[in-house]
């Protein structure tokens, strides 16, 4: 999947109030907008090398305020996506491409689908109308040492999702969370006990109860487009 373009490339100076990024450019310094609410931990160091969206000198006009959109980083020697609000497009254009091999089966696609009082990111139907495929994706972006982590800080947000995937997955709906890794090269995935340890104990009991996990790794051998990668493990065992 192509990045928006054009990107420019950039040292970050600093990242403040969670949505704004210190950039400095060739022709000068630019506050960018930074699309991840979450902690950035250890992909928001200064010095770090960025890569930004241009929108243009007419942004205001398109209704952006800020003119650049901070889209990767360089961390440890990796290329690193961390905008999140990338990762639903993604994954509906890999189910439209049956790209995913644990979800090639379904041919309608339903975004942002509401089921009680929830809403999850995708409602997959196949041939039998009876048996829906509910699908929640979350990005991560945290490694460390080779591993990959989520969340990268407290989510209640995550909780609630475990809480009623499993809910569906007792109630015999085919329920799947999908981690999107923003990066190549890592071993395996585990949830990040150390930051979240309710997430963690909603994660085993999600899967005790039916809850599918599928992790996949994307490629960013291009600063300008967006891959899928291997499948990656989950390893749940206590570090």
């Amino acid at each position: 999947m192509e990045l928006p373009k054009p990107i420019v490339k950039g040292k970050l100076l600093g990242r403040r109030k969670r949505f704004f990024a210190d950039v400095e450019l060739a022709n000068g310094e630019v506050v960018a907008h930074c699309p991840n609410p979450g902690s950035m931990r250890g992909n928001a160091e200064p010095g770090s090398r960025v890569w930004l969206w241009d929108m243009g000198a007419d942004h205001l006009e398109h209704g952006r305020k800020l003119r650049y959109r901070w889209l990767l980083v360089e961390s440890r020697g990796v290329k690193v996506c961390i905008d999140t609000n990338f990762t639903n497009p993604f994954v509906q254009k890999l189910l439209e491409q049956k790209q995913i091999p644990e979800l090639s089966e379904y041919f309608e696609i339903l975004t942002e689908f509401t089921i009680g009082d929830s809403r999850f990111d995708f409602l997959l139907m196949g041939q039998e109308k009876s048996s829906p495929c509910v699908v929640e994706v979350k990005s991560v972006s945290m490694f460390e040492g080779g591993v990959g982590y989520f969340p990268d800080s407290v989510t209640i947000r995550g909780q609630k999702h475990l809480v009623e995937l499993a809910e569906l997955a007792r109630q015999g709906i085919r329920s799947v969370l999908f981690f999107v890794v923003q990066r190549s090269g890592l071993k395996e995935m585990r949830p990040a006990d150390h930051i979240d340890v309710v997430y963690g104990e909603y994660l085993r009991d999600a899967m005790d109860h039916g809850v599918e996990v599928l992790v996949y790794e994307t490629s960013l051998e291009s600063e300008g487009s967006v891959e899928l990668g291997k499948k990656l493990e989950l390893n749940l065992s206590a570090e």
